[in-house]
């Protein structure tokens, strides 16, 4: 799998966030529910740093509901302000805004401003998380394009929501390049990246893994698998059977097989698995585990 991929309108993107942050008051991420820090951006974070910052877990409803109460925990314990959210739904929605508005009045007062002052939130988050769905919630209109694809806001654009509380909307910005590699597994699980630069089947087989690893027997029961089916290729084989995916003799056409796992994964269709967990590390589910319990990928190279 690549691991960067950063259009020219994201780096464009960057500069100007720098250049409007002296009007920002108080910052709005979104992220996904069910990999809050893979999808929380770094590059943003140095930018804003300093800054009230209020966390968005958008699309609670796909993420186990214990473990977003564990990083909502989390993110309380940094400092910020943690609300879970349905944005496409307006779940949630006016709780951000309330707390981005607390944050900042609480601010104000210790700064000694007006209590009065228009408070400007800067909205960011990585492409495809729901920005667009989120804005266009408080907005109460559809100011701004919403996709199923990365990438879809381009341009920056200033919101009003009422008198006293104005949005900063921002194109989905990408880290420059992904070094961590379960970062980029759930970055590209959750449709954030451009699916042209993925291996779709190396990233089904991968999903399988994790899956069956968080939420034992959540593929064989989402598939109706026969009992004893082991091995994330196998399961992925039989799953192309299931679904009639076949190619002429029977064979399995697992690149569509593929699609399916990876589109149902996303709609939380398998379940709501949450990809990662404060104290966990998502990369190790991918290891095979010798006897020893020391992790070791095997020849055919499944954990990659």
């Amino acid at each position: 799998l690549a691991l960067s991929w950063f259009p020219g309108h994201m780096a464009k993107a960057i500069n100007e966030i720098k250049g409007l942050l002296k009007l920002i008051d108080v910052v709005i991420e979104i992220t996904d529910a069910r990999a809050p820090l893979a999808s929380s951006n770094e590059i943003l974070a140095e930018i804003t740093g300093g800054r009230p910052k209020v966390v968005v877990l958008n699309k609670a409803d796909l993420a186990d509901d214990r473990v977003t109460g564990e990083w909502m925990s989390h993110f309380e314990d940094e400092g910020y302000r943690a609300v879970k959210c349905n944005c496409m739904l307006g779940n949630g929605v006016n709780d951000v805004v309330k707390a981005a508005r607390g944050m900042s009045l609480s601010a104000f007062k210790d700064k000694g401003k007006d209590r009065n002052k228009k408070v400007r939130a800067l909205v960011v988050g990585l492409p495809n998380v729901g920005k667009s769905s989120f804005i266009n919630r408080v907005a109460k209109k559809a100011k701004t394009k919403v996709g199923d694809r990365p990438g879809v806001t381009r341009s920056k654009q200033w919101i009003e929501v009422d008198p006293g509380f104005e949005i900063l909307d921002t194109p989905g910005i990408m880290p420059p390049k992904v070094d961590d590699p379960s970062v980029w597994f759930c970055l590209s699980a959750l449709g954030m990246i451009d699916q042209d630069l993925l291996d779709l089947e190396a990233l089904a087989v991968s999903l399988i893994t994790v899956c069956e690893k968080i939420s034992p027997g959540s593929i064989v029961s989402k598939y109706n698998l026969a009992e004893g089916t082991e091995g994330s290729v196998q399961m992925l084989e039989a799953i192309a059977r299931k679904r009639g995916c076949l190619r002429q003799g029977g064979v399995p056409e697992t690149d569509k097989a593929s699609e399916i796992v990876i589109r149902e994964f996303r709609a939380g269709k398998i379940g709501r698995i949450s990809l990662e967990r404060p104290d966990d590390d998502i990369l190790s589910m991918l290891l095979p585990v010798r006897e020893d319990g020391d992790d070791a990928c095997d020849d055919e190279g499944e954990g990659e």
